[in-house]
């Protein structure tokens, strides 16, 4: 029984674009609702998109850097073959999930090329992403015989993260357990990634919804709110209840926590504190 269309998703998924081009990422209790994404044909909707940007990216790449580009890198031999070897596989996955019932406006784009490296730390970033929002859908989906092939794609992006994190000196395994992000946080991410945006890129937080963090962050360093000077703050799925921070002997709830990485300056000093969404923070530096 083919899918029906539901094309509210779709419209939302463009328009999220606008909200991220302006540099503004709104945590989950802002956004709508996971129920605005309902179906499996929406869910597969966005997959084929996290698919496409990917295809769309990698040709660029290709066509932008020649093999003579990978040998002054300093890449190894071969690197450009396996580049074009992962766009063939992303093309394969794209012909699992089948497009949209209704066209995406605009397609996705590739931001624009200029260094290889940054462009590849691009790409690793992208493939991370689309790891995450495998293991998100994957466990949400109601017809059963899409997941087997679904989870052949997802070990396959996870091995192709791994391999790019390998190649430009990054650890391929960061974390015990990965996190999985939901279909608002997936939908949240790709709009600016449609666009064009470096999929590599920090999103701003918008400042009122950091108002209680803030606040809580004042409050440990015995200083006023108007004394704390944010200067990047990061959405983040902690693994624990440690917010990423654990305390020798401690033990902590392991649930997936949201919250944010903030960085902030007092009177001429850096700090890093993790966060939930509830205020609760701990100084990690």
């Amino acid at each position: 029984m083919p899918f029906a269309p539901h094309h509210p998703s779709r419209r939302r998924l463009i328009a999220g674009g606008a909200t991220l081009a302006a540099g503004v990422l709104l945590p989950p209790q802002a956004t709508a609702p996971v129920a605005a994404l309902a179906s499996d044909r929406d869910f597969l909707d966005l997959l084929f998109v996290l698919e496409q940007s990917q295809i769309v990216r990698y040709q660029a790449l290709l066509k932008r850097f020649d093999e003579a580009a990978f040998t002054a890198a300093g890449l190894p031999a071969g690197t450009r073959g396996r580049i074009e070897a992962i766009l063939t596989a992303d093309q394969a996955h794209i012909s699992v999930l089948t497009p949209p019932v209704e066209p995406l406006q605009p397609a996705p784009v590739s931001p624009e090329m200029t260094d290889l490296t940054a462009a590849l730390s691009d790409m690793a970033a992208l493939e991370n992403l689309a790891t995450a929002a495998y293991a998100g859908i994957i466990p949400m989906l109601e017809r059963q015989k899409l997941i087997p092939e679904l989870l052949g794609i997802h070990g396959t992006e996870a091995r192709q993260a791994a391999w790019l994190a390998t190649l430009l000196g990054n650890d391929p395994f960061p974390d015990a357990i990965d996190v999985a992000l939901s279909p608002d946080e997936t939908l949240a991410r790709l709009s600016s990634v449609a666009s064009g945006a470096p999929a590599a890129a920090t999103p701003q937080v918008a400042a009122a919804n950091l108002a209680p963090v803030v606040a809580a962050i004042a409050k440990e360093l015995g200083v006023s709110p108007e004394a704390v000077h944010v200067v990047t703050a990061e959405q983040q799925t902690w693994p624990d209840r440690s917010l990423g921070c654990p305390k020798p002997g401690q033990m902590y709830a392991q649930v997936l926590t949201p919250g944010y990485l903030v960085v902030v300056e007092v009177n001429g000093t850096r700090s890093e504190f993790h966060t939930d969404e509830r205020g609760n923070v701990v100084r990690c530096s």
